[in-house]
C-alpha cells in the first residue's frame, strides 16, 4: 500500500476511512482495538502525559476512533494522569481497569454513572454507587474474561502501556492504531506497549496517513 500525504490536518473523510470498523467480528470476544500515540524516538508520554504529543489530526482519529467503538478500556493510571471526563450521553462506556476499588484519583467520572470499575473478584467492595465488572483473582484482572463478557461489541483500548503491554502478550489486541509524533522526548518515558513478551509475528499494515505536520497515522491488523 501507499502512504498518502497531506498539507495540512487529515480530512474528515481520509479520518473516515482510516477508522472505519471491518466486518470481521468475533462472536466468542470483543473486537480490540488499540490506539496508541509515540514519539519519533519511541516515547509514549510527555510530562506523563500522552496528550501532550498530539496534535489536531491525533485528536480527529481518537474522537473517530471512539465514535465507532461501544466501550473504552483504560487503566486507572491513565485515567487519572489524562484527566477523563464523563463521555456524552450517546459515548462509549469507560471501563477502567484497577487491582482496588479506589476512585479518590478520578471521582467525578464515576459519579456520572457512565464508568465501571473493572477489578478482580477478591478486591474489596466498590464505594457506593460505583458499577464493577469482576474477573480473575490474586490481585489482577482476567484480561481475556472481561473480553469474553464483551463479545459483539467494538472496543476502543487507550493505555496505558502496562495494560496494553498485558492485553498484546494474551493475544487479545485485533488492531493497532498508532499515531508517530514528529518529536524527540528523549527522557524515560515508557513504550507504548511493554511487559511480557507477545508473538512477534507481522501485523499486517491495513492504512497509512501523514498530514501537514508530519504526523504519521499507522493501521495495524492481526494477521
Amino acid at each position: 500500500m501507499r502512504i498518502q500525504t497531506g498539507r495540512g490536518p487529515l480530512a474528515a473523510d481520509e479520518i473516515a476511512a482510516h477508522v472505519a470498523v471491518s466486518g470481521l467480528r468475533r462472536a466468542d470476544r470483543a473486537l480490540v482495538r488499540l490506539n496508541m500515540i509515540a514519539s519519533a524516538d519511541g516515547g509514549s508520554a510527555v510530562a506523563g502525559r500522552s496528550g501532550a504529543l498530539g496534535n489536531e489530526s491525533d485528536h480527529a482519529v481518537f474522537a473517530g476512533l471512539r465514535a465507532h467503538a461501544d466501550v473504552v478500556l483504560v487503566g486507572m493510571s491513565t485515567a487519572v494522569s489524562e484527566h477523563y471526563h464523563a463521555p456524552a450521553a450517546r459515548g462509549p462506556e469507560i471501563l477502567v481497569v484497577t487491582s482496588k476499588p479506589d476512585v479518590s484519583g478520578d471521582p467525578e467520572l464515576f459519579a456520572s454513572g457512565r464508568a465501571t470499575l473493572v477489578l478482580p473478584t477478591d478486591a474489596g467492595p466498590a464505594p457506593e454507587g460505583v458499577r464493577t465488572l469482576r474477573a480473575g483473582t490474586g490481585g489482577h484482572v482476567d484480561l481475556a474474561q472481561i473480553v469474553a463478557q464483551l463479545a459483539g461489541k467494538v472496543v476502543m483500548m487507550e493505555g496505558g502501556p502496562t495494560l496494553a503491554g498485558n492485553m498484546v502478550s494474551a493475544g487479545l489486541v485485533d488492531e493497532f492504531f498508532l499515531s508517530v509524533s514528529p518529536r524527540l522526548v528523549g527522557g524515560d518515558s515508557a513504550r507504548v506497549v511493554h511487559g511480557a513478551d507477545a508473538d512477534p509475528a507481522l501485523w499486517v499494515l491495513v492504512h497509512g496517513l501523514v498530514d501537514g505536520e508530519g504526523f504519521v497515522f499507522l493501521r495495524y491488523a492481526k494477521p
